[in-house]
């Protein structure tokens, strides 16, 4: 165990992860694609701006103070024994809260394509029994049926390929009454003060978070009829949530 200081200056304990990770194929882990090198290793590939990062003030600020209900949303959609998939490690405090939520009776999988992002989860839910990680491009992720398949704000960082890729991959893993959900970008109303700053943020550092002001999530699954859809717009229509219900 190591020891670290919070923002309040309280020391909390950490869980040090093993220096290497299980992949999801025992192979060993894949290649970062290059549109993630090219344009997130600011964000998520260098480990000192990962410290940085994920930390709830940050989070709060990107979010601009909406994540306490975005982490709700996302929460909402979960009940105590599911097994829940989310394919992609994310800052702040969701990943322990819905590890929280599923408790000893379900499990929570996150997994990502990094070691550095897998770490990071680690010193948060390694602790819990029902977490589990592993190593795995988020077009591959996944073993068997879950309830709840949780993409939270994944889709709106991958270019469009990657989208339908991880979208199908998802769905085929949501067992019949279960959900697909999606928590993300959206385009805002036509007044929002934040859409300007938005767009630009778009333009410089989310090069692929635009194809959501005009393309429904939905639409990047193939077998989106063996689903229903709903969708909620959430701060203005900034957010969205999309839950796919599989029939049964």
């Amino acid at each position: 165990m190591n020891a670290s200081v919070d923002f309040a200056g309280n020391e909390r304990a950490e869980v040090v992860p093993a220096s290497i990770a299980v992949t999801c194929d025992g192979a060993p882990a894949p290649a970062l694609p290059d549109y993630l090198v090219d344009v997130y290793t600011w964000a998520y590939v260098a480990p000192n701006m990962v410290e940085i990062l994920d930390r709830e003030p940050v989070v709060a600020v990107i979010l601009w103070m909406q994540q306490n209900k975005l982490m709700r949303a996302a929460r909402d959609e979960i009940a105590v024994g599911d097994r829940v998939l989310q394919p992609a490690a994310v800052y702040g405090r969701l990943v322990a809260d819905l590890a929280e939520k599923v408790g000893p009776e379900g499990e929570y999988h996150v997994s990502d394509i990094q070691q550095v992002q897998i770490d990071h989860v680690n010193r948060k839910i390694a602790h819990m029994p029902q977490s589990r990680t592993d190593i795995c491009d988020a077009r591959k992720t996944g073993d068997g049926l879950y309830d709840v398949v949780n993409s939270y704000f994944l889709m709106h960082e991958v270019p469009e390929d990657y989208k339908r890729d991880i979208a199908n991959n998802l769905a085929r893993h949501v067992k019949p009454g279960g959900k697909l959900m999606f928590v993300d970008y959206h385009e805002p109303v036509m007044w929002h003060p934040m859409r300007p700053i938005i767009w630009l943020v778009f333009k410089w550092l989310e090069p692929f978070a635009k194809a959501l002001w005009t393309n429904e999530l939905w639409e990047y699954v193939d077998d989106r009829d063996a689903f229903e859809w709903h969708k909620e717009k959430i701060f203005g229509g900034l957010y969205q949530k999309v839950v796919g219900v599989r029939k049964s």
